[in-house]
């Protein structure tokens, strides 16, 4: 199967070819630019005449006859009408992939906003309350969410959709990050509801990281990283995204708390001085799994939490070990009367203090 992509100087071109190799097909990119940018992104690259010359079908069938070509692609709205319309009675072998750009896009954010509209139900049921974000903002955070890489399921961010529009004020804290993806679900939601800063913790350390509670192959995934690497793609995707007041500690959980409790202002290079409550509003235990790990994260920053404020133990539910459990059920157990709410959402216990 060999794939035309024309015109090929748009990025989307050179994506789809990219994606398109890697499934193992030959890809023809063509355009109309004497001088192409992506030219070299294809298996071969051709001139065509623009969609409009008179001679357009004519190069289109050589070009088409000499590469074998059995399918074309188009991320341009124009050439897809176009082709759409006369493509079948001048080369009626030739297959034009997709809705096109037009109901592909548009495709896009109806699906975005179903799943908005469902997402915000769900997360009204997590809140015990109909939720005050719009369907267009649990929409758009689905979305961005998966340009991020990680294990944040989409019943966790619901739940944190539900929970942190009630929260008292004070500042959202999370231990262990990873690349940020639940990092920017509780800063973006966070932000929006005006709930207070938001810290994030970590390390970004293989001799740290490793969990020698869990299988071996599990403690042995963890050296399949190069933690500055997953440092900087944290950075990527928060610069990219964090909204109102963000900031970072690369350190452990520990002297990171030791900090927070003695300052009142985090700095950091990339995010600037953030001013932070010293009380916490969430926190979101994600850093290493071993119990002992779990308990020492719990006690030094579980004591912070206000009166209303939300616990998250994430990984309640994990397949690879129990710390997370066994904390979780320790600390519910101990606060006793406290707890007004308790429940597990995409394998994290959400549990809610009273006030």
């Amino acid at each position: 199967m060999t794939i035309l992509v024309f015109p090929s100087a748009l990025e989307a071109a050179a994506k789809f070819a990219r994606e398109a190799g890697q499934w193992g097909r030959r890809v023809v990119g063509a355009s109309s630019l004497d001088v192409d940018p992506n030219a070299e992104a294809f298996d071969v690259w051709a001139r065509l005449p623009f969609i409009g010359a008179p001679e357009f079908f004519d190069a289109l069938e050589a070009l088409v006859v000499r590469e074998q070509i059995t399918d074309l692609f188009t991320p341009h709205a124009p050439t897809f009408h176009m082709l759409e319309q006369s493509l079948a009675a001048r080369l009626p072998d030739l297959k034009l992939m997709g809705p096109g750009p037009f109901k592909r896009q548009m495709a896009r954010v109806t699906d975005a906003l179903a799943e908005g509209r469902a997402g915000l139900a769900k997360a009204s049921d997590y809140g015990a309350a109909p939720s005050t974000l719009p369907a267009e903002f649990v929409a758009g955070l689905l979305a961005q969410v998966e340009t991020i890489h990680g294990e944040c399921s989409r019943d966790k961010i619901l739940a944190i959709c539900g929970v942190v529009p009630s929260a008292p004020k004070g500042d959202i804290v999370e231990i262990g990050a990873l690349f940020g993806k639940s990092s920017y679900v509780l800063n973006r939601v966070g932000s929006w509801c005006d709930v207070g800063a938001t810290l994030c913790v970590d390390p970004w350390n293989l001799g740290l990281s490793v969990q020698t509670d869990a299988p071996t192959h599990i403690q042995e995934a963890s050296s399949g990283w190069d933690w500055d690497v997953v440092y900087a793609g944290f950075l990527i995707s928060m610069l990219g995204c964090a909204t109102g007041d963000f900031n970072y500690l690369r350190m452990t959980s520990e002297d990171a708390q030791a900090q927070y409790v003695r300052d009142r202002t985090v700095t950091s290079r990339e995010f600037g001085a953030t001013t932070m409550a010293g009380a916490i509003s969430v926190l979101h235990l994600d850093g290493n799994h071993d119990e002992s790990a779990v308990a020492q994260d719990f006690a030094l920053w579980g004591p912070l939490v206000v009166p209303g404020g939300w616990i998250i133990f994430d990984d309640y539910n994990w397949p690879h070990g129990d710390g997370p459990r066994k904390v979780a059920d320790r600390a519910i157990a101990a606060y006793g009367s406290r707890v007004k709410r308790s429940f597990v959402a995409g394998g994290a216990m959400f549990v809610n203090l009273t006030p």
